[in-house]
């Protein structure tokens, strides 16, 4: 029977309606708690089915459909929408019954190898399987896992999912541009793995979590390079906020497979196309500027998805990566190219974009242009590393005390006052590489790049390359918070950066409770009100 599942390796109903409180158990009140429970489930039956891929893979058989599977799974994880239930159960009865199946096909292989099988116990029960057993049940395991785990066990076990989901998002588009075996796929599903044995101690957490790092970075890294293999190599160019005349589709997210996807869908129609939020980075790749119907960048309010979405004139493609919660969505206009949707949404299939086209057809489009303003996406690296030599000099002559880094993700205008306060009194020894505070002062070295983080550590691998960061302050200001900020937090660790300080971020991106425990576990800091008090502790 294993062998329906497996190759050897070579080489290498019941729909209740439930009554509920208005927050999670963890106190998380943004998700719906039936969704929370829902998503116990999945975490748990992700975990099982991991352990039972690994115990074959060792046993020397292998499936990569299984493994491609478990890695787009874990990425569901983070969508930051409600989810349509009945596709989240359908996927939690598919996870399970293929759990299932792999079990069977390691039991199947130590009978016949004649070894002793380890089994993990399971306290799910499908048997019934209806949405109120299930939501139960998984209201229940995460009250168990709350009693077993302490609490820095548990931030660590968070940590670590958020490094995995994070990884994972960022794997599944590399897949997109290669066929190749990826190391870092085997890595993700380890450290997954090491998640379901909850007598696993501290230490060795920090060290799968400080071990991890590496990978992460590698990933961050790959994909950069993927991207430009693809794409083009980035350059820096101007683009347009707002609209033009016409009828309109606003993307979302951060896989630009799924936007050159859908321009190919389009290319021979006269619907334009405009990026949303991190999407913009699109603008820096030569490939898309062979689609005219690419007309530039719409966002109105760096933080509210909600009003954007409801202020544009056409319809909406969320696609794979997207980051933001959405409490409210505006039935019949919004579609995903994710592996489930989420309320009012339409999911496309097999690059069939034909109801999201009809959708934009029908919708008010746009009847004049709108031009808001320019901005520019992307940077000269030829020009920047020249930049940055020049600052490297000045620290191998002793000339600079300090290098602060400013960026990461993108320009924040909540921290405006912040880093025109800090431009204001920082000392001439101090010297300043930011993309997101502008200045003329001698010792500030500004890039106008919006959006991207390659470039943020382009540079820091830059100077590590010549500067011993264990002997040499570098410090870290992050300007944005999301739900990879975790993850460029320890890759920024990774580089041997010493100083992280974390913008003021919502309990949606980072719980008060996980911030505290970054702070004494990692020595992560947050910005005050008090620049120069923050200065003084660098």
């Amino acid at each position: 029977m294993f062998n329906q599942f497996f190759e050897k390796d070579s080489g290498t109903d019941n729909k209740n309606n439930l009554s509920y409180n208005d927050c999670a158990i963890d106190g998380f009140c943004s998700v719906d708690p039936i969704v929370y429970s829902l998503m116990e489930v999945l975490l748990y039956e992700l975990k099982q089915i991991t352990y039972y891929y690994i115990k074959m893979q060792e046993l020397g058989y292998e499936n990569r459909n299984i493994k491609n599977q478990i890695i787009n799974y874990l990425s569901v994880v983070i969508i930051g929408y409600e989810f349509n239930r009945i596709e989240f159960e359908e996927l939690i009865y598919k996870i399970h019954t293929e759990k299932e199946s792999v079990k069977q096909a390691y039991i199947a292989v130590c009978d016949k190898e004649n070894i002793d099988c380890q089994i993990l116990k399971s306290n799910l029960n499908f048997k019934k399987f209806n949405l109120s057993s299930i939501v139960n049940q998984g209201e229940q395991q995460a009250i168990l896992r709350n009693k077993i785990l302490n609490s820095d066990v548990k931030n660590l076990y968070e940590i670590i999912l958020n490094l995995i989901k994070s990884a994972s998002i960022r794997l599944i588009e590399m897949k997109s541009y290669t066929d190749d075996y990826l190391p870092e796929e085997d890595a993700i599903l380890k450290l997954f793995n090491s998640l379901n044995f909850s007598t696993i101690q501290e230490s060795k957490l920090l060290k799968k979590i400080n071990d991890f790092a590496g990978i992460n970075f590698q990933i961050h890294q790959k994909i950069h390079k993927f991207k430009e293999e693809y794409y083009g190599k980035i350059s820096l160019n101007d683009v347009n906020i707002g609209v033009d005349k016409g009828k309109s589709v606003l993307v979302s997210g951060q896989n630009l497979k799924d936007l050159k996807d859908l321009l190919e869908s389009l290319k021979n129609t006269d619907i334009n196309v405009y990026t949303h939020n991190g999407l913009i980075v699109a603008h820096a790749y030569p490939e898309f500027e062979k689609y005219p119907n690419l007309k530039g960048h719409y966002q109105m309010s760096l933080d509210n998805v909600h009003y954007d979405f409801s202020a544009f004139k056409g319809a909406v493609l969320v696609i794979r990566d997207f980051q933001y919660l959405l409490d409210k969505l505006y039935r019949g206009r919004i579609f995903t190219t994710n592996i489930i949707g989420g309320k009012g949404m339409t999911r496309i299939e097999n690059n069939d974009f034909s109801k999201l086209i009809k959708a934009a057809q029908d919708t008010e489009g746009y009847k004049k242009d709108n031009k808001i303003t320019t901005v520019k996406v992307g940077y000269d690296e030829k020009v920047v590393m020249q930049k940055v030599d020049a600052v490297i000099e000045k620290i191998e002559s002793k000339k600079i005390k300090h290098l602060i880094v400013i960026g990461l993700l993108n320009h924040a205008a909540l921290h405006s006052e912040y880093f025109n306060k800090m431009e204001s009194i920082i000392s001439d020894d101090y010297f300043v590489i930011s993309t997101s505070m502008s200045s003329k002062k001698d010792n500030i070295l500004y890039f106008d790049s919006f959006f991207n983080s390659s470039l943020i550590y382009k540079i820091l691998s830059h100077i590590k390359s010549r500067v011993d960061f264990n002997k040499f302050p570098v410090s870290v200001f992050i300007t944005t918070c999301n739900l990879h900020t975790i993850s460029h937090l320890f890759n920024l660790r990774y580089l041997g950066v010493k100083n992280i300080y974390l913008p003021v971020c919502t309990s949606n991106m980072l719980t008060p409770n996980m911030l505290e425990f970054l702070k004494s576990k990692f020595n992560v800091r947050q910005v005050s009100s008090d620049v120069q008090k923050d200065l003084k502790n660098l």
